[in-house]
């Protein structure tokens, strides 16, 4: 894709989610987790938030580290909402940055079932209507 910046043709790539797609939260997190993992799989990027990727020694290979590591982090701040952008501010690596948005977002398992009980609760069958609606 090409774009005008500053008078100057330049080259864009997207290697990310679509915006419609960002983590707005932990309504869509499970979601947008997948995807952001496939998409990060498919640029040859997950093991950067699988687990801490150490610089390597060899000289040789320490540019394309800094690339990957500068591109899984761009891919990451593309893929969410402006306001979650403020939570991941000064993270150092992309693993940092996904286990903030894992604490942040996905949902413990305690703190889900409470949330589910409360909604069977709250299930009230109207009048007229079969239980098989309520129960599918």
């Amino acid at each position: 894709m090409q774009q005008c910046f500053l008078g100057v043709e330049v080259e864009m790539s997207f290697n990310g989610l679509r915006l419609e797609y960002a983590l707005e939260g932990s309504s869509n997190y499970i979601a947008w987790k997948d995807k952001m993992e496939a998409v990060l799989d498919d640029n040859g990027l997950k093991e950067f938030i699988d687990a801490e990727v150490p610089n390597p020694t060899d000289v040789a290979q320490v540019e394309a580290w800094q690339k990957k590591t500068a591109k899984c982090g761009r891919i990451l701040l593309e893929g969410v909402k402006d306001h979650i952008v403020s939570s991941l501010h000064g993270k150092a690596s992309p693993s940092l940055t996904w286990k903030a948005l894992t604490d942040l977002f996905q949902s413990k398992s305690d703190q889900r079932k409470l949330v589910l009980k409360d909604k069977l609760r709250n299930i009230k069958c109207e009048k007229g209507d079969s239980m098989p609606k309520y129960l599918v």
